[in-house]
């Protein structure tokens, strides 16, 4: 018959078992659910949407995935920088990964939005001052030409660099232009001239001369122009000052 000792003495050695079988246990569960997903959750299918300046493979290939990755394993913020970095066009790129084993690469493409001359070659650029490439002159319709700022060895698909001295011009370039593509009046203005970085000017509707003074409340003074342009006659131009800093708009008719 067991004593209380005996039945004490095989409690303890159960326990001890228990103890050591439980995280084996969970490294086993671990391994298999590892396995599991390198041997099943694979990609077999690479969807993209949204291209029209490249063709899919093009998408694909600079994406650097590949029917057969890990599903679980990829690197989606990487994809997508070097789809942005290898292809001017792409302004963004979401790459998502859906069970079971379907890649959805989704592309929002770049528009040319102004111009830039650099030693005699014209380079478009994006509202945030992304470089898509230089253009022969009849392929610049539409585009706003940028004038007295200087560019340093632009690269299509690159941001616009310039020199040290014009770096507050660029700053409220990259300003203005997202501004005026946000409000959708980017196709109105036939140039803006950068000379003066403490008041840049612009030309609007081929019938305004803008002066924008001070970067600062750049939204809400073109949004002021465009309602006092609204409140003309549509055959008179002149000069707009706006650069009383957004509290109000000057207008002196030629």
């Amino acid at each position: 018959m067991a004593t209380a000792r005996d039945r004490y003495g095989a409690a303890r050695k159960k326990k001890k078992k228990s103890s050591l079988f439980a995280p084996l246990s969970f490294l086993l569960v671990c391994v298999a659910i590892i396995f599991g997903m390198g041997v099943f959750f694979r990609v077999q299918t690479i969807e993209v949407r949204g291209t029209e300046s490249y063709t899919e493979q093009q998408i694909i290939d600079s994406s650097g995935i590949s029917v057969g990755d890990n599903l679980f394993f990829l690197n989606s913020s990487a994809a997508s920088s070097r789809i942005y970095s290898n292809l001017p066009l792409v302004e963004n790129a979401s790459v998502k990964q859906e069970l079971p084993n379907k890649v959805i690469i989704t592309i929002k493409e770049s528009s040319a939005m102004a111009y830039v001359v650099w030693e005699g070659q014209n380079w478009m650029m994006t509202g945030s001052c992304k470089l898509l490439g230089s253009v022969a002159p009849e392929e610049l319709g539409g585009l706003t030409r940028v004038i007295n700022i200087g560019v340093t060895d632009p690269t299509a698909g690159d941001p616009m660099t310039v020199p040290e001295e014009d770096s507050l011009k660029l700053t409220y370039l990259q300003d203005l232009l997202s501004a005026m593509e946000e409000l959708g009046i980017g196709k109105d203005v036939s140039e803006i001239d950068m000379a003066n970085a403490a008041n840049p000017t612009f030309r609007y509707l081929d019938r305004f001369t803008v002066r924008m003074g001070n970067n600062n409340n750049t939204d809400y003074k073109l949004r002021m122009l465009m309602s006092a342009v609204m409140q003309l006659d549509a055959d008179m131009s002149g000069t707009m000052d706006l650069s009383s800093g957004g509290t109000s708009v000057s207008f002196s008719p030629d």
